[in-house]
């Protein structure tokens, strides 16, 4: 542990450090003037608070850096962080949460927080407001709410609301605000996506290399594989035999160049049986760009089985 700026021992260090700058200094004898044993002192002082207000300088410098971290990370987090007094009244909010709410941060200190809060949700913040600021103790809680822009569009936000309590001050709500938009729309579309794949159509989920990850019942009843078959296989161990080559260059030249690619298809049954269906592929990108998944969905129904007449499949 370091000894204190006002410490014995503090004192003792910085005197032999301030005697060993002065060490080509003569140290004055008993006999020599007392003169020169008082500039000697001062001279011994005098690098004594040279030190000490490097070592200052130094402590400043670190301060105000880890300032300039905590600043950074408290404005630009990618949470919103609002602070609500009792009253209400939004008394702190960052940059991220100005930005959210599309409002200048100026005008958002000393608004009411209820103000930003979309119409049909405000009783909902009140009460959940009061209970918060009910809590005996610090506690934390969170919830969902429709927020309003300065445009007054509505998104959902999920907030998390801790109630805290200053020393010597009234207590305060302190909220991370965070825009679940994409979260939701994400959401609604797996929804959507869980019905289609519920659908009479038949539909195989591959991953980029291929691979089948998942199939609907329907594609089941086309195939007359089961799912436990089919998962972790290659599409091509349904092929015909009554495509060429150059039918599967030009299918993946489409899906390169457009992301997706529709037509006819003859695919073989488990039984042998060879079918026809209209076939649409389309490639899954993610943020970046990169493809994903392919989904492969059959729009309508196969035509009835024919007698197999092109021999053994070859592609």
């Amino acid at each position: 542990m370091k000894p204190d700026w006002n410490g014995i021992e503090r004192r003792q260090l910085l005197r032999e450090a301030a005697e060993a700058v002065l060490v080509n200094v003569m140290q004055p004898e008993p006999e020599i003037h007392p003169a020169e044993v008082l500039i000697h002192e001062l001279l011994v002082h005098k690098v004594e608070l040279e030190m000490q207000n490097e070592e200052l300088r130094r402590a400043h410098d670190a301060l105000e850096e880890a300032r300039d971290r905590y600043v950074d990370l408290y404005e630009f987090a990618p949470v919103g962080y609002i602070t609500v007094n009792r009253e209400g009244m939004v008394s702190e909010i960052n940059m991220t949460g100005a930005d959210v709410l599309g409002i200048n941060r100026i005008k958002l200190i000393n608004a009411r927080f209820s103000s930003l809060v979309a119409p049909q949700h405000r009783d909902r913040w009140h009460r959940l407001f009061m209970s918060t600021m009910e809590q005996p103790e610090e506690g934390s809680s969170v919830f969902e709410l429709d927020m309003m822009r300065a445009d007054k569009s509505v998104f959902p936000a999920q907030i998390n609301a801790l109630r805290i309590q200053p020393p010597g001050a009234a207590p305060v709500v302190r909220l991370a605000l965070v825009d679940i938009s994409t979260s939701r729309q994400a959401e609604t579309e797996l929804r959507i996506a869980a019905i289609a794949f519920k659908s009479q159509y038949s539909m195989m989920i591959t991953d980029a290399s291929g691979t089948i990850l998942r199939v609907n019942a329907a594609f089941c009843r086309t195939t007359g594989y089961s799912a436990e078959e089919l998962i972790g296989q290659n599409p091509r161990m349904l092929h015909s035999g009554r495509h060429d080559a150059k039918f599967y260059t030009a299918m993946w030249a489409s899906i390169t160049n457009s992301d997706s690619w529709e037509g006819e298809v003859w695919n073989r049954r488990k039984n042998g049986d060879i079918q026809s269906a209209y076939l649409t592929i389309n490639a899954v990108k993610d943020v970046d760009g990169i493809i994903t998944h392919y989904i492969a969905s059959y729009l309508r129904h196969p035509e009835p089985p024919l007698a197999d007449t092109a021999g053994p499949a070859s592609h």
